[in-house]
């Protein structure tokens, strides 16, 4: 215990003798908070050596280790010119992080590429490659693999929404189903991500939940009384060593759609397919539905729509707080993928511009005209807005309010509302633009961009404040009734 307290002692003293003003960083200080995993101070000890003399500039091991505190702190594409150099004078580690950087940008490419160095000089060098490295190295490939069957279509566009109950944006006709949040669910609510897909007769409803080791896919049939029967676990098969999420089942009551962040996943949930044997009831082996679907980050509930014609899939690859991007796209009768030649195959498979994916000649303006008019019928049967109470009742009008303090917030709620809705859409245009700008556009477009991230980051946390006050006003008023 002595030993313990003698060693936070030290390392407060040496924190705070790095942030005074006089003192002077040694290598010696600055690479025990680096081997003690104290990143954040080890980035301020860092940078001041790196500073201090053209020397440590170029020494590799200080870059290095600069790159590794700045990656770690979450500053990982400011820290790639220090692994770059680093790299140039063979530090293996640093092609480990090069690596890790080109496949978050979704570079698989580069990422596969920086791997085959790393795994060269370690080779050379006669070291263990570590299991985190065989991980990297394993997911870059797959990846790569998926280049191969990038499929050919056709994307009309992107809705940015909310990320919490984001399935309500799915616009579906009454023959293909429809979702509903968990508390439809005559049983104990999951924890866990999911929405219960209900198809057009209303008798089955599919869904996730938890079992000892994982989460698992959920269904249930309504009894002739018009109860539901004990719900059963699909499959264990379908999990792939990790947990599942949104189910979507076609109407042909065989092709299942789901999401996986296990075995087979580019990082993340990715979008898998299977389907039921009509004949025992079990499911077929899943397969990756691979790209533009799947990406190094989460994509999930894949819906096709067979009646209007249009397919569903949501994905957070954008990175906007908090929030999703719902494609909408042209599903094919009979998958066709790109060229693997093809120039253009990393936009593609990335979705760089949805309007690349569009065929020379081809008029979509059916496909727009049919999604204007879904978007307009769903304008018409929504609420302008959604307030649950902790008891459960939903305001969906200022009307609602049973007290005067109540519809303050409410209106207030409603206000903030439109104006982060707004925000939304704007930084997701502005992300669009940026990935097709020329470099003199961009700075102002990332400046841009990154003032209307503050913008929605504080608009949330205010509607947070504005809902729990609504609240606060009604939930009292109610109870007395």
């Amino acid at each position: 215990m002595k030993l313990n307290l003698r060693k936070h002692i030290v390392a407060l003293s040496l924190v705070a003798g790095l942030l005074s003003a006089s003192a002077a960083v040694t290598l010696k200080q600055a690479k025990a908070l680096y081997v003690d995993k104290n990143y954040a101070e080890a980035l301020v000890a860092f940078e001041e050596l790196y500073k201090s003399s053209a020397r440590n500039k170029r020494d590799a091991s200080i870059n290095h280790w600069l790159g590794v505190c700045l990656y770690q702190t979450g500053q990982k594409d400011e820290s790639k010119k220090y692994f770059e150099y680093a790299s140039t004078k063979k530090v293996a580690e640093s092609y480990l992080y090069l690596s890790k950087i080109a496949y978050s940008h979704q570079e698989y490419d580069q990422s596969y590429s920086y791997m085959e160095d790393y795994m060269n000089i370690m080779h050379d060098g006669g070291k263990d490659v570590p299991e985190e490295a065989s991980q990297q190295l394993n997911a870059a490939r797959a990846a790569m693999s998926m280049y191969e069957h990038v499929e050919k279509i056709a994307i009309i566009d992107s809705i940015v929404v909310a990320k919490k109950e984001f399935f309500r944006a799915y616009k579906l006709s009454p023959e293909t189903g429809h979702f509903e949040s968990s508390a439809v669910l005559p049983y104990e609510k999951p924890d866990s991500l999911t929405s219960v897909f209900i198809p057009e007769n209303g008798d089955r409803m599919m869904w996730v939940g938890a079992d000892t080791i994982g989460s698992r896919l959920m269904e249930t049939s309504r009894l002739l009384d018009g109860t539901w029967e004990p719900y059963q676990q699909i499959t264990r098969d379908l999990n792939l060593n990790g947990d599942v999420a949104y189910p979507f089942m076609m109407p042909d009551g065989i092709t299942l759609y789901y999401a996986s962040n296990g075995d087979g996943s580019l990082g993340g949930y990715d979008i898998f397919m299977s389907r039921k044997n009509s004949t025992d009831g079990t499911y077929f082996q899943p397969q990756n539905v691979g790209m533009p679907y799947n990406s190094s980050y989460d994509d999930y509930l894949l819906a096709i729509d067979e009646t209007t014609g249009l397919g569903w899939w949501a994905t957070d690859r954008n990175q906007i707080p908090d929030s999703l991007t719902i494609y909408v796209y042209v599903p094919n009768e009979v998958r066709e993928n790109y060229s693997v030649d093809d120039p253009n195959l990393n936009s593609f498979a990335n979705i760089t511009c949805i309007k690349d994916t569009w065929k020379e000649g081809v008029d979509y303006s059916e496909y727009f005209d049919r999604l204007a008019a879904i978007r307009q019928a769903a304008v018409a049967e929504e609420p302008d807005f959604e307030v649950e109470l902790a008891n459960g009742i939903v305001y969906t009008s200022l009307d609602d309010a049973k007290t005067s303090e109540g519809r303050h917030y409410l209106e207030q709620y409603v206000e903030v509302k439109d104006a982060q809705d707004s925000a939304v859409a704007q930084l997701a245009a502005s992300r669009e633009a940026y990935a097709s700008a020329k470099a003199n556009e961009k700075t102002q477009l990332k400046t841009r961009i990154l003032q209307l991230e503050r913008s929605v980051l504080t608009r949330e946390e205010e509607l947070k404040t504005l809902k729990n006050n609504v609240i606060r006003a009604e939930v009292k008023r109610i109870n007395n009734h």
